[in-house]
């Protein structure tokens, strides 16, 4: 029945599409609809921030960290083509509005040099939180296609400083302790995994014993392949822009990871020991259009799943 529908349903398109008149309409509409696409993907949809609320269930989630709050931002691309004060702090007031624990920053600050950095990281120091704490992405190296050399003039080494100054924690291959009440929260950052600074066994070894939770920050959620036998419970990403400009039925025109279904939102990575990755799908660009990914700040619940 399913199968007879269905032609049914190509054979009446099919018809219509052999009237001229119905053609003629057709071409005018996609004239009309084009352009009104176009608009909307570069004057509004990239100012349309939202802010996805989500629960993550952690096994064995410490009691002082159930309902602990982390909101997530990523890939700003801070520079010639995105400098918009205005939105930018029109963000931060939505972030601090949410009060979160803890502010995880996963990468793509700069946008092909540092010129604009300080102003970045002096909005980001308006930032309240307990914590704030990031990492790097490639292009925080330089760095703009996967397996190829540094192509921009960036030091990342210039970038850490900057956020540092600000009172911005930067964990390069490393982990910090967040703790409550005699307990403990890890957050592993490890550098970008299209860089040689991509490092999670140096970026583990300072985790404390696997009774604790653990959270990874790492830019590409291509990283997720070769930390499948890490211990943690939660790793955020970004770098993919959700896909940026994506189409009904077609999807985005361009996805820079190898594995296109975790470009953006939530994935159960391992089924038996419950491993989350959530990919954010970032506040900026490097060319001013978004269709069907609009700028998201993440805001993560851990709740205990046991």
């Amino acid at each position: 029945m399913k199968m007879k529908k269905k032609h049914r349903v190509k054979e009446f398109i099919r018809k219509l599409h052999h009237k001229k008149g119905m053609r003629w309409m057709a071409n005018v509409g996609f004239m009309i609809i084009l352009p009104v696409v176009g608009l909307y993907a570069h004057f509004i949809e990239p100012k349309l921030v939202k802010v996805s609320n989500i629960r993550i269930p952690i096994p064995k989630l410490p009691k002082s960290f159930n309902r602990f709050r982390i909101v997530q931002i990523s890939d700003l691309h801070y520079g010639p083509t995105n400098k918009s004060v205005k939105f930018f702090e029109k963000c931060i007031r939505k972030i601090n509005q949410l009060k979160p624990d803890l502010v995880a920053l996963t990468g793509d600050y700069v946008q092909w040099d540092t010129t604009h950095l300080r102003i970045l990281t002096t909005m980001l120091a308006k930032i309240k939180a307990t914590s704030t704490l990031a990492i790097l992405g490639n292009h925080d190296y330089g760095v703009c296609h996967a397996g190829e050399p540094a192509s921009d003039p960036v030091d990342y080494q210039e970038v850490i400083d900057e956020f540092q100054k600000q009172g911005i924690r930067v964990l390069h291959n490393e982990v910090a302790h967040i703790e409550k009440e005699n307990e403990v929260l890890n957050v592993v950052g490890i550098g970008d995994y299209w860089t040689s600074h991509f490092n999670p066994e140096k970026a583990f070894s300072g985790k404390k014993e696997t009774a604790f939770a653990t959270i990874v920050l790492c830019h590409n959620p291509d990283g997720i392949d070769s930390l499948k036998n890490y211990p943690f419970n939660l790793m955020l990403s970004g770098h993919s822009h959700g896909g940026q400009v994506s189409f009904p039925f077609l999807g985005p025109l361009s996805v820079p990871v190898k594995n296109r279904k975790h470009r953006r939102g939530l994935h159960l990575v391992d089924k038996g020991d419950k491993k989350w990755l959530y990919t954010n799908r970032g506040l900026g660009y490097i060319f001013k259009a978004r269709l069907l990914s609009r700028p998201e700040i993440t805001c993560l619940e851990l709740i205990d799943a046991t």
